[in-house]
């Protein structure tokens, strides 16, 4: 099994806490031992490899025990877990409390990768400038095209996660202090857009040392920004009033432009592992498929685990439940924590990849990009468009299930379907994002996380949490839920 690695927590970024303006020297002396910042700034061979560390940066990050993935899954009951780590019980408990924001909070899913999506983002402004200012790099528009990645992805992952965001690039902090999760996402979104534009007009590609598992070329790489785009607008709302305020015509332009093609990541099992979805949330022993999911593919199957002490195997017009998903006569979960965790089926389709530990794995799949695709299209009132890209793709080809009508209400029945059944388990927080924007979360669900506690001592700022009572209602934490 996969050992657990721990990662050094990153400091606070100084822009977080006092301006640069705040200090004052009254001596200004060269030290030839210790270079400035202004020789360390614009040092092409560091910088250079600064930008290739970006993207392994964000992916470990996001994708690091750690972060709030795995919580999210059991907070989305897409995933089931009674297990205390990575805030999985304690987050998943019923009826929903309040997230534990105290720095002294063991189980604190925040800290870690609020601190390295921050790193990430202060990495990409520095590389960004100094491609601004001339630095002689050996592909200029290679290593700017990396800063603009950094800056979306890692503002683009606080704005999804958070309920604020500070912003910076390459110019310095941007405005006076923290922005709402929109602004935050508009930011984003327009230094992807920077990315795509670089990307496509100087057909940059970024080398496997960088990417590894051969999708860094041209070829994918822009598609898979476009892609990404349509995952941050459809996936930053918090209730189901806010779809209203998405873009659709650019979620449309972007999918159109997005992924044919599932984009992989090679896992090396040293620098590039997966632990968050595709380690724990699967692995026997550790989390297991909601039953709520297995209802949806056989309604014969309960939904909620009460009183059962045995539930047989589920069978399904999906011939996926046959193929991803592995069934378990019996439980090991504490029933003292709560039956409701209790499920019969865990997620196999990446049993090789727990196995082998160094292959490729998805990290965004061209289903995920239909689906952003159909929803925009019936968003715009054209259901029997949107029935056509769902028919197309996973729901047939892979599932064998009957095409949806070109009805709206079964489009949307089915795109929904095919986000929390076909790839939950590629990118972090796929079913969250999905059941929060439906407002389908479990009543006292959290829409989003706070500021990490440390932060706020750190800043200082005084306490705060969202989650069963604590915020506000249908903004902070759901007021709906799936039961």
């Amino acid at each position: 099994m996969k050992y657990i690695r721990e990662f050094l927590t990153i400091t606070l970024l100084l822009f977080l806490v006092v301006s640069c303006d705040d200090f004052s020297l009254d001596l200004k002396v060269e030290n030839f031992e210790h270079p400035n910042d202004d020789i360390l700034t614009s040092d092409p061979v560091a910088l250079t490899a600064t930008a290739g560390s970006i993207l392994n940066n964000w992916f470990m990050g996001i994708h690091s025990y750690n972060g709030p993935a795995a919580a999210m899954a059991t907070m989305a009951d897409v995933s089931s877990c009674s297990w205390g780590n990575f805030g999985m019980k304690d987050l998943s408990s019923e009826p929903r409390v309040a997230f534990n924001n105290k720095s002294s909070y063991g189980n604190n899913v925040t800290n870690s990768y609020f601190n390295a999506l921050y790193s990430v983002l202060s990495d990409a402004n520095t590389i960004v400038a100094a491609a601004e200012k001339g630095t002689e790099f050996e592909n200029p528009d290679l290593v700017k095209l990396m800063g603009k990645m950094g800056q979306a992805f890692s503002v683009g992952y606080l704005a999804l996660v958070f309920d604020r965001v500070w912003l910076s690039d390459e110019n310095g902090v941007v405005g006076e202090g923290a922005v709402d999760y929109k602004e935050a996402m508009v930011f984003a979104l327009q230094k992807l857009d920077d990315a795509i534009a670089l990307a496509s007009s100087a057909g940059v590609s970024i080398p496997d040392t960088w990417l590894p598992g051969g999708m860094g070329e041209n070829s994918t790489l822009v598609p898979f920004l476009n892609s990404m785009g349509a995952r941050f607008a459809v996936g930053n709302v918090r209730n189901t009033a806010q779809k209203g305020q998405i873009n659709w015509d650019k979620v449309l332009a972007y999918s159109n432009a997005g992924l044919t093609v599932d984009f992989e990541i090679f896992m090396d099992d040293v620098n590039w592992y997966d632990l968050i979805p595709k380690t724990y949330l699967i692995y026997p022993g550790w989390g297991r498929t909601d039953m709520r999911i297995i209802n949806l593919m056989d309604p014969n199957t309960t939904a909620y685990w009460t009183d059962e002490t045995v539930i047989p195997e589920s069978t399904s017009a999906d011939a996926r439940l046959a193929s991803d998903y592995g069934y378990l006569s019996s439980n090991n979960f504490r029933p003292d924590r709560g039956t409701y965790h209790f499920s019969t089926y865990r997620y196999a389709r990446y049993d090789d990849y727990i196995t082998d530990w160094v292959m490729n794995v998805v990290e965004f799949s061209a289903s995920e990009n239909d689906m952003y695709k159909a929803e925009a299209l019936l968003n715009k009132g054209d259901a029997a468009g949107a029935a056509a890209v769902v028919n197309a793709g996973t729901r047939v080809i892979r599932g064998g299930l009957d095409p949806v009508a070109a009805d709206a209400a079964a489009v949307q029945a089915a795109i929904h379907y095919e986000r929390v059944v076909e790839f939950s388990y590629t990118g972090i927080g796929l079913g969250f994002f999905e059941m929060r924007k439906e407002n389908l979360l479990q009543a006292g669900t959290m829409l989003h996380f706070p500021i990490p506690g440390k932060a706020l001592e750190a800043i200082p700022e005084d306490y705060y949490t969202f989650g069963g009572n604590q915020g506000v209602a249908g903004e902070d934490y759901s007021t709906g839920g799936w039961r």
